[in-house]
């Protein structure tokens, strides 16, 4: 099992880069927002609306994309695209799914799928690979800029890109919440 630990930036919008921490108090990945456009960069200013993150560890580059179609994939009210890349190659998408939980999707173009899945009140996250738990997260709530805990029990994907999709989960969820109220 790995442990890695970061706190969001102060400032909803910023597009400063936020340190992932490991175990050992050692940064290891860089985690960052970031806008395709001065329109969507103004929208996130006004509605809070995070779309688009970036985390490296230095060798590989993580990317997610929120664009209104991605092949084919209509952004409607009720499901939500976004392309994930590495390095700058498309490895699969990640999508919100409607529930009572609130529940996202990573599938990758090998098949391969992951839930995100959060309680109806609960900030925590669960992410399972069919039957198997792969990693769990702990948040603080009330928090202007909260911090995150997240506890990874596969080798299979990369930690970067598991801490990546938490946090558009995480964002998508609050937003989610907030429009609600």
């Amino acid at each position: 099992m790995a442990h890695y630990y970061f706190k969001e930036n102060f400032f909803n919008t910023s597009k400063s880069a936020i340190d992932v921490f490991n175990d050992s108090d050692e940064a290891c990945f860089k985690l960052q927002l970031f806008y395709t456009s001065a329109t969507q960069e103004a929208f996130a200013m006004f509605g809070n609306n995070k779309q688009n993150f970036e985390i490296t560890d230095g060798q590989a580059t993580y990317r997610i994309l929120q664009e209104k179609t991605i092949r084919g994939a209509l952004k409607t009210p009720f499901k939500t695209v976004w392309q994930v890349e590495k390095n700058g190659t498309v490895i699969g998408k990640f999508r919100s799914k409607m529930g009572i939980k609130p529940t996202m999707l990573f599938e990758g173009n090998k098949g391969d799928v992951l839930k995100f899945q959060s309680g109806f009140i609960s900030r925590s996250v669960k992410v399972m690979e069919g039957r198997h738990e792969i990693m769990h997260s702990k948040s603080e709530r009330f928090k202007l800029a909260s911090r995150h805990d997240l506890d990874i029990h596969t080798k299979t994907y990369h930690p970067a890109m598991l801490v990546m999709l938490f946090q558009v989960f995480y964002e998508f969820q609050e937003q989610q919440r907030k429009q609600s109220n």
